[in-house]
């Protein structure tokens, strides 16, 4: 499942792509709005893995007592 999952957010991503470049005045601006989405998502990926390394701590620590 995880897998199909990937593949529609590829799909969702070239999709996009293709959208921004036909439509942005030039490649200088999709440029500049790759940068903001790439951004964007390496800030969500680094806390989704700062909340799992916690949870997964926690759980540690409850299982030593």
């Amino acid at each position: 499942m995880r897998r199909n999952v990937l593949l529609a957010d590829v799909a969702i991503a070239v999709v996009a792509a293709i959208i921004i470049l036909t439509i942005s005045p030039g490649l200088a601006v999709a440029a500049m709005i790759a940068i903001v989405v790439l951004a964007t998502s390496a800030i969500s990926f680094r806390r989704e893995a700062r909340r799992q390394r916690r949870g997964s701590s926690r759980g540690r620590r409850g299982s030593r007592r």
